[in-house]
């Protein structure tokens, strides 16, 4: 019997899959199984994972990602549990990392990890949201109540947890549930993986209104508000200062256009503009540093529009929780 599994969901992942497995076989951590549960993927993704995984099981139908999950994780036979996307690349010494640290910390029902900085895709956004979610998760502290689907790990008896209906932020909401059973859960920010995942314009917006409109249900559903603050976060992996950011970017907007209408807002509105480039500041200090002053003043306007991007689909997802819930 080994001692990880590891389950990789795909769907239509021909041009990534290959290389997060060949990552994985790499691994120098032997004592794993690898289960790869294809959902009903229209290419070549199958007959790919069959050269590498130790079980490939083929679904007749697109289940979404928390499903496979769960069936990949129903035909392992392994003690912990590694879930890792079909467009992540792990390092050589990631399942040995996750392995050393649940033996040394019997405490801790599940662990996660972060982006690293590097990322194949030289496009804007692909390396705006990469180093964005690296800044972000470097900041965190060790104990957390969110898992990153990227790359996150849980004891089998952790699974017990009653499962969840949110798709698409379905690790945070997870990990959420977790953390509200008592659960422990561990951010190692050592841990890092390498993120495929290619973003141009329209899959940026889809991307950060999908996910934050997910939040707001989320945060009703397990009580969110319970955690904020707590051990020197904002919420879930969104430090304080982002979350004060994404309040402000909206408001700083509606004080411009009341300004064309000829109120006396201006004043207003370049204050509170210098408190969020404040807010901002070593964010995009960081930026600049990695990929020069072009790429960091650029950066400044994108987080501005993408914080009240972010304020919508909040707004939203609030809205609809009442509608969505009642609706079952």
């Amino acid at each position: 019997m080994p001692s990880l599994s590891v389950i990789v969901p795909t769907y239509n992942s021909s041009r990534t899959i290959e290389k997060c497995l060949k990552a994985i076989k790499q691994s120098g951590f032997l004592d794993y199984e690898l289960i790869v549960v294809d959902c009903a993927s229209q290419d070549v993704t199958a007959s790919i994972s069959k050269k590498y995984a130790n079980k490939t099981i083929e679904l007749h139908e697109n289940t979404g990602r928390r499903r496979a999950r769960k069936i990949g994780i129903d035909a392992s036979s392994g003690s912990i549990i590694v879930n890792v996307d079909s467009d992540v690349l792990i390092k050589a010494d990631t399942l040995a990392m996750i392995a050393a640290y649940f033996s040394r910390h019997r405490q801790i029902d599940a662990l996660t990890g972060l982006l690293s900085k590097e990322h194949p895709n030289p496009g804007f956004f692909s390396q705006y949201k990469n180093l964005y979610m690296h800044y972000i998760f470097k900041k965190l502290p060790e104990r957390v109540s969110f898992l990153y689907g990227s790359i996150y790990a849980l004891r089998r008896s952790a699974i017990e947890a009653p499962g969840t209906d949110i798709k698409i932020a379905d690790d945070t909401a997870l990990g959420q549930k977790l953390a509200l059973s008592g659960k422990q859960i561990a951010f190692l920010n050592d841990l890092e993986v390498i993120h495929l995942k290619k973003y141009d314009l329209a899959a940026f917006i889809k991307n950060d209104f999908q996910i934050p409109f997910e939040w707001a249900r989320i945060f009703l559903t397990y009580k969110g508000w319970k955690q904020l603050g707590r051990q020197g976060t904002g919420y879930a992996h969104s430090p304080k200062g982002q979350i004060a950011s994404v309040l402000l970017a909206p408001v700083i907007s509606l004080l411009l256009v009341g300004s064309l209408f000829g109120y006396n807002l201006i004043p207003s509105a370049i204050a509170l503009t210098l408190i969020w480039s404040l807010l901002n500041f070593r964010f995009l200090a960081f930026l600049t540093k990695e990929r020069g002053l072009f790429f960091g003043v650029l950066s400044f306007f994108v987080t501005f529009l993408d914080n009240i991007l972010m304020a919508i689909a909040i707004l939203c997802g609030f809205v609809a929780y009442p509608i969505i819930t009642f609706s079952k």
